[in-house]
């Protein structure tokens, strides 16, 4: 129901918004995120270019710490249709996009050894954020993402900072 709620609320914003963001402008950035399935923190960065001037994409690598013996990290391609609050300093965005995630466990044998198993995922993202302009070249942003892949779905939730060229 909160998928829902959010997905009307930016549906909405699209249609009484509109967004100054550039086309060609290209930005990096760097995030602190939370894995809901994996139940860790972990750092994130992600490139950003706009294609149009609302929609930009976005190129991200999340690496999450250490959980026992399971470690995850994911590569994301994701779409974002920026749409301006106030006074072209304050964005919402919808977020859709593809996922590859990569999930390695250590699982002890009998004999006392440890064998490593890994599990390739791919999958869809959906979720929203938000960002803010500090000045021309800076940003921060919060966004939530939920990943839907067959066997583990994850929210990730994020928060981070851009520097735009």
């Amino acid at each position: 129901m909160k998928k829902v709620i959010v997905f009307a609320c930016v549906a909405v914003l699209a249609l009484v918004a509109s967004a100054q963001v550039r086309q060609h402008e290209t930005a990096v950035g760097a995030n602190l995120i939370y894995g809901s399935e994996i139940e860790r923190v972990g750092l994130g960065a992600r490139f950003q270019y706009g294609i149009l001037d609302q929609l930009r994409a976005e190129v991200g690598f999340n690496g999450f710490v250490k959980n026992h013996d399971t470690s995850w990290w994911d590569v994301n391609l994701n779409a974002h249709y920026l749409l301006s609050i106030s006074q072209d300093k304050f964005y919402v965005y919808p977020i859709t996009g593809l996922n590859y995630t990569m999930v390695s466990t250590k699982i002890k044998l009998a004999e006392g050894n440890k064998k490593s198993v890994e599990d390739n995922h791919i999958g869809l993202n959906l979720g929203a954020g938000v960002e803010y302009e500090l000045n021309e070249h800076w940003g921060v942003n919060a966004e939530y993402r939920h990943t839907i892949i067959r066997k583990v779905d994850q929210g990730v939730f994020g928060v981070g900072i851009n520097y735009k060229f």
